[in-house]
């Protein structure tokens, strides 16, 4: 015959087991609620250049908005290399410039390049691709990079768009505590539907 004899839980362990759930049902519940709080930061809504809606950016909203700031600063110091490339580039590309419109006139009055010519030609190029090379490291870096701050963008782009109607707006601006936005509608930071994004 089975036996009727039921197994003994101690009462402080199931209060133990209870308080646990309790614990993490709160924990959870004050994580969502602080992801979901609003905070002093705005999101505004523009459909043709004019003022659709406005709202306060979510915890969640503004980490991923601080994330983007963060990821175009970065990219701000790898653009400084490459203009440092554009500036000692410039007078070898100028040079090459004039001397390719020279080159031609030549060539078309006498019927056959000047020896001259050919050769300062030839070292300016290469004098413009031994400065390309020094600097493809940070070329490649740039590269690179460019593919990781797109996804940091789609990411904010995503969070801040998911209650939004496609179609329902050409741009979206950030604004800061304090800041008040400039009536041109092509300032601040915007979102387009096409996932490029803008700073002013």
């Amino acid at each position: 015959m089975p036996s009727t004899k039921q197994r003994y839980i101690p009462t402080h362990h199931f209060h133990r087991f209870t308080l646990a759930i309790v614990l993490l049902s709160s924990c959870g519940l004050a994580l969502a609620a602080q992801q979901s709080a609003p905070t002093d930061y705005k999101l505004q809504v523009l459909k043709d250049c004019k003022l659709l809606s406005e709202r306060p950016l979510t915890a969640v909203e503004l980490n991923a908005w601080q994330n983007l700031k963060k990821a175009e600063l970065k990219m701000d110091q790898l653009q400084i290399p490459l203009d440092q490339m554009s500036k000692a580039l410039g007078p070898h590309q100028d040079k090459m410039e004039q001397l390719s419109a020279e080159l031609e006139q030549q060539t078309k009055r006498d019927r056959m390049p000047d020896e001259t010519l050919l050769e300062q030609t030839r070292m300016t190029a290469e004098r413009i691709e031994d400065i390309t090379d020094s600097y493809q490291g940070d070329i490649d870096a740039i590269s690179q990079y460019g593919d990781e701050i797109s996804k940091v963008a789609k990411t904010f782009e995503q969070q801040i768009t998911a209650q939004l109607p496609e179609g329902s707006f050409d741009q979206l601006r950030v604004v800061k505590p304090g800041e008040t936005p400039d009536k041109n509608c092509q300032s601040g930071m915007f979102f387009s539907k096409s996932l490029r994004f803008n700073k002013s």
